[in-house]
């Protein structure tokens, strides 16, 4: 369920590990918002259902899927992937044949290996982000279900995004991997506003009690603001349209968790933008800059 409710900002010592990524956070254009999470907090399933909410709202949606495991969100919709990023990188597709067509929004596979970007061709990285540019002009939102950004692999798409939402369950784990993910992005790479959304919860003060343990550990060591924007019930109902394929508002238009998506998406069509300099390229030039900038430090 959506909330709005402002915490405050905790000073305290920050220490600039990677100056020379800074810069490649945020950008001009629509609003790519990424959620992240340890393994098992259900991004995946939060991520496809919100995007079909959104949809429902009338309002563009892509959706960049990192994961190209059996779990991703190809898998559960049940796409058919015939194409990966590799093959977008060596010129034997365009960009836009990477999409594919999910119930209400457009889906895309794109795992950007720090590997494959540091061997692009001189200029390539600037004609992929003029086909991305093209691809978004039609486009309202982008949501990326983004890998786990706590381990020691490239953050990926998460850091290049405007916003990231970082996924907490009740699970310890969960708690455990929230504040690497958000203590990762912050002293490496200079973010430093996080919304936090609570999943698998059966009511608002269990999402705060959460959301108050997460900040509490982060207010400690680190410099960020975090904002808890609501909570996504526990649901037999989105576990059974999990199977059969499909986004729960389409399986279960009245289930808890289809109010719960509906209210979300609503809530954040209301969110202030952030600001952004005008000399920042776009998000996929962005992730490539930064997967490049990594791997050679690898």
């Amino acid at each position: 369920m959506a909330m709005d409710r402002l915490n405050n900002l905790v000073p305290t010592v920050h220490n600039d590990q990677a100056a020379s990524l800074r810069r490649l956070v945020g950008g001009p254009g629509g609003r790519a918002i990424a959620l992240s999470g340890g393994s098992g907090t259900g991004v995946t399933t939060l991520t496809l259902n919100l995007a079909a909410a959104i949809a429902a709202a009338d309002q563009r949606v892509l959706l960049l899927d990192e994961d190209d495991s059996r779990h991703s969100a190809v898998n559960r919709l049940q796409l058919r992937q015939r194409f990966a990023f590799e093959h977008v990188a060596g010129r034997e597709i365009r960009l836009d044949e990477l999409l594919l067509a999910a119930p209400g929004f457009d889906l895309m596979p794109i795992k950007l290996p720090s590997a494959l970007a540091s061997h692009l061709p001189p200029g390539r990285a600037g004609q992929l982000a003029d086909e991305y540019d093209s691809l978004i002009a039609r486009i309202d939102w982008v949501l990326v279900d983004a890998r786990p950004v706590s381990d020691d692999s490239a953050p990926g798409l998460a850091l290049s995004a405007d916003e990231v939402i970082v996924v907490i369950t009740p699970s310890g784990e969960s708690i455990t991997a929230a504040y690497a993910t958000i203590k990762r992005l912050h002293t490496e790479y200079g973010r430093r506003d996080f919304r936090l959304l609570a999943n698998r919860v059966r009511t608002l003060d269990t999402a705060m009690a959460l959301f108050k343990r997460v900040k509490e550990v982060a207010g400690r060591y680190l410099d960020v603001k975090m904002k808890l924007v609501g909570f996504v019930p526990e649901d037999e109902q989105l576990a059974r349209a999990d199977k059969l394929g499909q986004p729960v508002a389409h399986a279960f238009p009245h289930s808890e968790a289809s109010v719960a998506f509906a209210q979300l998406a609503s809530a954040m069509r209301r969110w202030p933008r952030q600001p952004h300099s005008t000399d920042r390229e776009n998000l996929l030039y962005r992730a490539l800059d930064v997967c490049r900038r990594l791997g050679a430090r690898s």
